[in-house]
């Protein structure tokens, strides 16, 4: 599908990459090159608005304020008719999670070892394995997770979280996600992973099942969504269960234990990778 995008230069002179992506990734932005000490960010037309250009100054300025940068710019232009999808298919590769989950596009063959392999199309979603939060929820999902579980995951993306914890033996798994375009390309990936039986994508936010409880949930998203929402999570989550969040970075994992800490839930363990953290609570 070709789209006119706005792409969003910044550039820096210390290597803050992951910070700026992990800011843009949850305002709106759709896809990201990285350099060194330069990232592009990709912006549909209708996703970009003064208010998002206000965001990304102050949090620039905080980044030079805190002393992680010195000096930065910023440049905004349109770009005419990007093949999104043309540019994932020749960019992901099959990649080994962990020792027993693969995840492929449905164009690449697997050749490893791995006993699952769950074949992911996605559609300008995070979620095919190569970023260190869907790395690290899913190796804390083969953890903890117990067969028969009922597994809620909010903010499903791909529906690869939601997918895998079906592959590792959950009785029933609940995806939720405001995205429409998220909702239809999580269904796919459901059905091409035949656990269309096993998962279930729902429109809607978390408060939309608040009056189940699970056994395990599933939270990747930001560090402002997980503090708005972390009453709900609570809320959602049985007694003695797991909630398992990233989309973190290490620099806010003090503010996300201590909101969830709030709620009355109990820091199980964290672990990172690069800039990154995934937490464990239990209820």
């Amino acid at each position: 599908m070709k789209e006119d995008y706005l792409k969003l230069t910044i550039r820096t002179d210390k290597p803050v990459n992951e910070l700026i992506v992990g800011f843009l990734s949850g305002a709106s932005a759709t896809g990201f090159v990285e350099e060194p000490e330069k990232v592009e960010c990709y912006f549909t037309k209708e996703m970009w608005t003064r208010q998002i250009e206000m965001l990304v100054v102050r949090f620039l300025d905080q980044l030079k304020s805190e002393g992680l940068v010195n000096s930065y710019t910023y440049a905004l232009e349109e770009i005419k008719n990007i093949d999104w999808n043309g540019q994932w298919e020749s960019s992901i590769e099959p990649i080994e999670v962990t020792p027993n989950v693969a995840i492929k596009p449905s164009w690449k063959e697997y050749t490893g070892n791995a006993d699952i392999v769950i074949e992911i199309d996605p559609k300008m979603s995070f979620g095919t394995g190569h970023h260190e939060t869907t790395r690290m929820m899913i190796q804390m999902i083969e953890k903890y997770l117990k067969r028969g579980d009922v597994v809620l995951d909010v903010g499903t993306g791909t529906g690869v979280l939601a997918i895998v914890a079906a592959k590792l033996g959950a009785k029933k798994v609940v995806g939720l996600d405001t995205d429409e375009w998220s909702i239809e390309n999580a269904r796919e990936n459901v059905i091409k992973n035949d656990v269309a039986d096993i998962v279930n994508i729902l429109p809607g936010e978390i408060s939309a099942v608040k009056s189940s409880v699970f056994d395990m949930v599933l939270a990747n998203l930001n560090r402002n969504t997980l503090l708005n929402i972390a009453p709900d999570i609570n809320q959602a989550i049985a007694k003695g269960k797991p909630l398992i969040v990233s989309g973190i970075l290490t620099l806010d994992e003090g503010s996300i234990v201590s909101r969830y800490e709030e709620t009355g839930l109990k820091f199980v363990e964290s672990n990172h990778e690069g800039d990154w953290t995934v937490v464990v609570f239990k209820k």
